[in-house]
């Protein structure tokens, strides 16, 4: 190999050198899925060609020497990291599961932190199906009132016999000259009739109906409800959000329907509402007061 050629093939051999260690790089950093190992053997081909045809020239024996030193340091990086690649003690992997359990934990603290107080975000591109949900709330609550009673039946059962004695009885037919009338006794009841005073009036055994849920719910009233609702009108506009869509219909019955559940929770305590803006929107919190 003249020296000439041997210039040449050395020149190829450090161009080689550097796109393997680029693709190393890109390995190490996860764009390539596999070892540039083709690459590689092609390198070595090339210097053990140069290995046989080294010439007299001083710095031409100087450069390759230099290259061969040159990959034999990065033989060993590249050997030491894709063992710790396989273990899975490479740096670059450990990083990267450290923040994918940040990101995991720092999800589930918010979605923590909205269950325990999330205000209500009433967004006019939001497709709620309002009519659908007080349908179904209507129809428990007529369920719960077109019960049976439990009084009903003891209340028709419950004669005393002054009002078996009022009661008209049948005209009986005229009786026959020749056959004798028929005598009837007074009815007897098979149930024993409690003793009551007579100077106190009876009292029906029946329950009254329950109040409905709504009524029983500590909420705002409805001049209260108009207040909220204008003051979240309001918040809105000077939050250049949309305000057209909003009516005070579909507000209120949103709230409504929050009481009955915070009336449970918090037994014996008055409900308000209040408007706020979180995270640039503006919403409306339950407040509990006592």
């Amino acid at each position: 190999m003249t020296p000439k050629e041997f210039e040449i093939a050395l020149s190829d051999a450090e161009v080689q050198l550097s796109r393997i260690k680029h693709l190393y790089e890109q390995w190490f950093q996860g764009i390539e899925r596999i070892e540039p190992q083709i690459a590689r053997k092609q390198l070595d081909r090339t210097i053990h060609l140069l290995r046989k045809g080294q010439p007299r020239n001083t710095a031409l024996r100087f450069r390759f020497q230099t290259l061969i030193q040159r990959y034999t340091t990065l033989q060993t990086y590249w050997r030491r990291v894709g063992r710790q690649i396989e273990e899975g003690t490479y740096r670059r992997d450990l990083l990267r599961a450290r923040r994918r359990r940040e990101a995991a934990r720092a999800e589930r603290d918010q979605q923590r932190s909205r269950r325990s107080s999330n205000p209500l975000e009433l967004d006019p591109n939001q497709d709620v199906n309002m009519d659908e949900l007080i349908e179904q709330a209507s129809d428990r609550m007529d369920e719960l009132l077109q019960a049976p009673k439990p009084g009903t039946a003891a209340k028709s059962l419950d004669l005393d016999e002054s009002s078996v004695a009022a009661a008209p009885k049948p005209a009986a037919p005229a009786p026959k000259a020749d056959v004798p009338a028929a005598t009837f006794g007074k009815p007897k009841s098979r149930r024993p009739v409690p003793k009551r005073d007579r100077s106190s009036p009876a009292i029906s055994p029946s329950r009254k109906t329950p109040p409905p849920i709504a009524a029983r719910a500590k909420g705002p009233g409805e001049a209260r409800m108009r207040q909220i609702y204008e003051s979240y009108v309001d918040a809105k506009r000077k939050n250049k959000e949309r305000t057209d869509k909003i009516d005070y219909e579909t507000v209120a019955k949103s709230l409504k329907k929050m009481v009955p559940k915070l009336d449970r929770k918090h037994k014996g305590k008055r409900i308000d509402f209040k408007v706020i803006v979180k995270d640039g929107k503006v919403g409306i919190k339950p407040v509990v007061k006592k």
